[in-house]
């Protein structure tokens, strides 16, 4: 977790006469002893009369701040004693309108209250403690921004009205909370002022996720308008975009846009992979057919060859090989179905056979440059495994409808080895 650390040094320096008991604790005060100090400002301000005077609650201020960073100190009662100084700070000031004794030291005490919550905060995150995180990265946010509103300015520190890395750890802190309305919030002021640093870019991407799941179609497509454009190259919001047309169910839908994007990012891997995926899962995966099978057999071997010629591994010739021994067998059933003895029905018998030759020959052809990558590779994953080993099942297969018993003998051996 991001945090800042600097060190404000506020000398204890004898302050200005006061009645007796604050001399006392300013004693204290100069001494370090700041839980007995705590326990002399707050009797002194017990009573009304010194309630109603500003110097105390300046002391309470300096001295509940000071108690916070002890290191005996638990971090909850930190956070807590830093609160409260905050509104003592306040509440002098309300009382001295000339502001005496922080002018003196050019408010820096409320620099020190900021600096501290934020590294409480960090501090919180570390330990998971998530929800405590979040309250002290956002009252760090608010002592910035009563600063900001007084015009104060430091050496030591520029303050920006939008302290980006401030406002990332609190909604992510929010988010590990599962407080997903203040995540969205937070996350919401980066987006919103167009931050487009690369460290920002998940922001962007957990947005349109977050719209997506909840179908807000409107601050989706904001979201991806920005995203798109600070971060082009990010093949999320293509993801994104494809799944939530996939989830209408529109299958022509779905495949126009994937032909929109493929025609944009030609050299992509992805889409022309992804694409021949739910062209295979439409023709293959389910007892209905595509009205027109022909075409849709011709569309997924074309859109399979794109994403071979793209693929560095070998997925795409992989689902290629599937693909050509599905339509083979479609083919040779054909064949076997067609039993009439008319011209044209011989005619159509010996055009499917040669049709399932061809696409068998098609198949082996794929299912050898797998198997050379296969035999390549010093070990293989167990999901390779059994996919190398259904292909040597299917290319046995093959080869003995092929009338070629030595090389289907071939493949059962190379089987059986592994």
């Amino acid at each position: 977790m991001t945090k800042i650390s600097i060190v404000l040094m506020l000398c204890f320096c004898s302050l200005a006469a006061m009645a007796q008991n604050l001399d006392d604790i300013n004693k204290l005060m100069g001494d370090k002893k700041f839980t007995e100090a705590k326990t002399a400002i707050d009797k002194h301000l017990a009573d009304p009369k010194n309630a109603a005077k500003a110097d105390g609650w300046y002391f309470k201020g300096r001295i509940y701040n000071s108690l916070s960073y002890e290191a005996t100190t638990p971090a909850a009662d930190a956070y807590n004693l830093k609160l409260a100084a905050f509104d003592a700070f306040k509440k002098y000031q309300e009382l001295d309108k000339k502001e005496i004794r922080l002018t003196v030291e050019q408010h820096r005490s409320y620099l020190d209250l900021y600096l501290g919550l934020y590294d409480l905060g960090a501090k919180f995150y570390n330990e998971k403690d998530f929800k405590s995180a979040f309250n002290a990265f956002t009252k760090a946010l608010e002592v910035k921004d009563f600063m900001m509103g007084k015009n104060y300015a430091f050496t030591e520190i520029k303050l920006n009205a939008l302290d980006t890395s401030l406002v990332l750890n609190t909604a992510i802190s929010a988010s590990m909370d599962k407080n997903e309305e203040m995540s969205i919030k937070y996350y919401r002021m980066l987006t919103d002022a167009n931050v487009s640093e690369k460290n920002f870019q998940e922001v962007y991407e957990f947005l349109a996720d977050h719209y997506a799941k909840k179908q807000d179609s409107v601050n989706l497509a904001a979201i991806l308008e920005k995203g798109k454009k600070f971060y082009p190259q990010n093949e999320f919001w293509t993801d994104l975009e494809m799944e939530t047309v996939r989830k209408t169910g529109d299958k022509e839908a779905l495949f126009a846009k994937y032909e929109e994007y493929i025609a944009k990012n030609p050299a992509s891997f992805v889409l022309p992979y992804n694409y021949s995926i739910d062209l295979f899962n439409n023709l293959y995966a389910k007892d209905a057919k595509p009205a027109n099978i022909d075409a849709a057999r011709e569309k997924l071997t074309s859109v399979l060859k794109s994403a071979i010629a793209n693929d560095k591994g070998i997925d795409a010739t992989v689902l290629m090989t599937k693909h050509m021994y599905n339509l083979s067998s479609d083919l040779s059933i054909a064949a076997n179905l067609t039993k009439g003895t008319k011209p044209e029905d011989v005619k159509k018998k010996a055009a499917l056979l040669a049709e399932t030759n061809k696409k068998m020959d098609e198949f082996l052809s794929y299912a050898q440059a797998v198997v050379t990558y296969f035999d390549a590779q010093p070990t293989l994953k167990p999901v390779q495994k059994a996919t190398y080993q259904e292909l040597l099942s299917n290319m046995s297969e093959v080869y003995n409808y092929k009338k070629d018993p030595k090389k289907a003998a071939e493949m059962d051996k190379k089987r059986s080895t592994l």
